[in-house]
């Protein structure tokens, strides 16, 4: 008697209880080179070939838990978003949220910028760039909020503000994690300038001023005007 098919709903359970195992071996045995279908399936307790059935190798493996770090950071900022609260608050809790995302799970976050397979599976994932427009446009809704209620100069459109701010908090993770605060700062002093700079730099910028587009092979720009895979 054949063995009757799983349904949508466990398949996808299925493959988020395979990205726990594979996420597991990443953070806690080694990074990358622990992730494999083998060490997957010891970990589940299942054939090795059974990981093969949701995903067709490792480097699509690793795309998809590379977009679900992304969530994990979409869901710590909108976890924190308080929408009562002045615009500037409300940039420098996301900051906060965003860097202790990255300082908690310094791997993971590595795994999302920085150890990154060089494939044209990551480069063609609707998945991953949806988990990145998603996490960015939290930065986007927050500011464009801020503009619309005047708390925030309109001198410059939202996403290309979030942009910007997204590249601090992204700049000041990186530093923690490499442990380069070493000349009598801390990244929580400088998450309220990181937002002054970013309000300053709004009240500044020239109105009507569009940035620049680079588009080349070395720098797409995609179609969600967010960062590249």
């Amino acid at each position: 008697m054949a063995r009757k098919g799983f349904s949508e709903k466990e398949r996808r359970a299925r493959r988020e209880e395979i990205l726990d195992a594979a996420q597991s071996l990443f953070e806690e045995q080694g990074g990358i080179e622990a992730v494999s279908f083998r060490n997957v399936a010891s970990v589940m307790g299942c054939s090795y070939t059974a990981p093969y059935r949701y995903f067709s190798g490792k480097d699509e493996l690793l795309t998809a838990l590379r977009a679900r770090a992304f969530r994990g950071i979409e869901r710590a900022m909108l976890a924190v978003i308080d929408l009562n609260a002045p615009a500037r608050q409300q940039l420098e809790t996301l900051a906060a949220a965003y860097i202790e995302f990255g300082m908690t799970r310094p791997n993971l976050y590595a795994l999302m910028f920085f150890e990154l397979p060089n494939t044209d599976i990551a480069q063609r994932s609707i998945e991953l760039k949806a988990a990145k427009r998603d996490a960015l446009d939290v930065c986007t809704r927050v500011i464009a909020a801020g503009q619309g209620a005047g708390e925030l100069p309109g001198t410059i459109d939202a996403l290309t503000a979030s942009h910007v701010f997204w590249a601090g908090a992204h700049g000041l993770v990186s530093l923690q994690v490499g442990e380069q605060f070493v000349m009598g700062r801390s990244v929580r002093q400088l998450v309220p300038v990181l937002v002054q700079w970013l309000r300053t730099g709004l009240e500044q910028h020239e109105a009507g001023t569009r940035p620049v587009s680079i588009d080349n092979k070395d720098n797409a720009v995609n179609d969600g005007g967010g960062l590249k895979a």
